[in-house]
């Protein structure tokens, strides 16, 4: 099980990918840094995600915090996912333990250069 990765399951299947995504990440990061979030709309995946936290201890807090929430008109369903994340391989898998590692910046970075946050300017 890991630890750092949430599963979300009974989310609202109608809801645009994109807007999911970007929705996922305002509520929970305001629990700790989320590195990815993953949102597939295929038959198999459709209402599930994962949101995969730079540290354990965020996604524990997170999980307890908004266990069945309401989200966009559904109860969310949440555990830790079973496997461990690519991104969570890389940040403490195979590389150096410094090398990958993220800032909360670099990780808005990357999340606002896929369109998922717009800041204010």
């Amino acid at each position: 099980m890991n630890r750092n990765t949430l599963y979300v399951n009974n989310l609202n299947d109608k809801i645009n990918k994109n807007d999911l995504k970007v929705s996922l990440y305002v509520l929970f990061s305001t629990y700790g840094t989320v590195v990815d979030i993953i949102a597939l709309k295929t038959p198999k995946m459709r209402g599930q995600a994962h949101i995969v936290f730079y540290d354990a201890s965020a996604a524990a807090i997170a999980m307890k915090a908004l266990k069945n929430t309401q989200f966009f008109g559904k109860e969310m369903r949440i555990d830790y996912a079973k496997t461990q994340s690519k991104m969570v391989e890389r940040i403490y898998g195979s590389e150096p333990r410094g090398s990958l590692k993220r800032s909360r910046e670099d990780a808005d970075v990357e999340i606002e250069d896929a369109g998922m946050l717009k800041r204010a300017s």
